[in-house]
């Protein structure tokens, strides 16, 4: 008998949600990484996905990312909130995109991919980066190295590179632009909440082993 048959995955036979989209480092903008998320459902308030740097069976699990209800950011204090993104651009410009499996119809994906994303456009995601990435966005060390970083969310045209968006459309045989315009009247989020996105509302371009908002690198 084959050894796998005789362990338990319980935790992973929960997920139920495969997603792809885009994270940027927040210190340095131009760093940004393709990312694949696939998520279980703690309750109605919470959501904890793995995250890889590819769909294939020899992906990196580069990090995690926490998904939490507008109801449970807001009760959060102010200090915790900073490491926190929104999700409403995500859902509405086409960047975010479900994992679909080959050969299923693009008409199918979006009758499920529309109220999954109107479901997750008012969500906050908390991403924690375990495995860096290169100047071109791949996990390229043969280890994870250094400490863990905060990653966060796009959050306005512009700010996604064009050659990595690009790149990505072409591993999901998809276009953004093209999920952007189905999307529209169909996938709306509310604005985001105060303390969400700081390194754009506020300019905190900290990391997680910064001291202060921007402070000095530990040493």
């Amino acid at each position: 008998m084959a050894e796998h048959a005789l362990q338990s995955f319980k935790p992973l036979a929960g997920i139920r949600e495969a997603w792809c989209s885009l994270h940027l480092y927040p210190n340095d903008t131009k760093r940004q990484v393709i990312a694949y998320h696939y998520c279980s459902m703690l309750d109605e308030d919470r959501r904890q996905c793995l995250v890889y740097d590819s769909n294939s069976k020899d992906a990196k699990l580069m990090a995690v990312e926490y998904i939490i209800s507008q109801k449970l950011f807001e009760s959060l204090d102010e200090n915790e909130k900073k490491f926190w993104h929104s999700h409403k651009y995500e859902c509405e410009s086409g960047m975010l995109v479900q994992i679909a499996k080959p050969m299923v119809p693009e008409m199918v994906v979006e009758t499920a991919e529309i109220p999954a994303l109107q479901n997750l456009c008012n969500t906050y995601g908390k991403t924690v980066q375990l495995w860096p990435v290169d100047d071109q966005g791949n996990c390229s060390s043969k280890v994870p190295s250094g400490p863990p970083q905060i990653l966060a969310s796009f959050t306005a045209d512009g700010q996604v590179r064009a050659d990595l968006l690009e790149k990505r459309d072409k591993e999901m045989g998809i276009e953004t632009e093209k999920k952007r315009k189905e999307r529209m009247g169909h996938v709306q989020g509310n604005p985001p909440a105060e303390g969400a996105d700081q390194w754009f509302t506020k300019g905190k371009a900290w990391q997680i082993y910064d001291r202060g908002d921007r402070g000095v690198v530990e040493q």
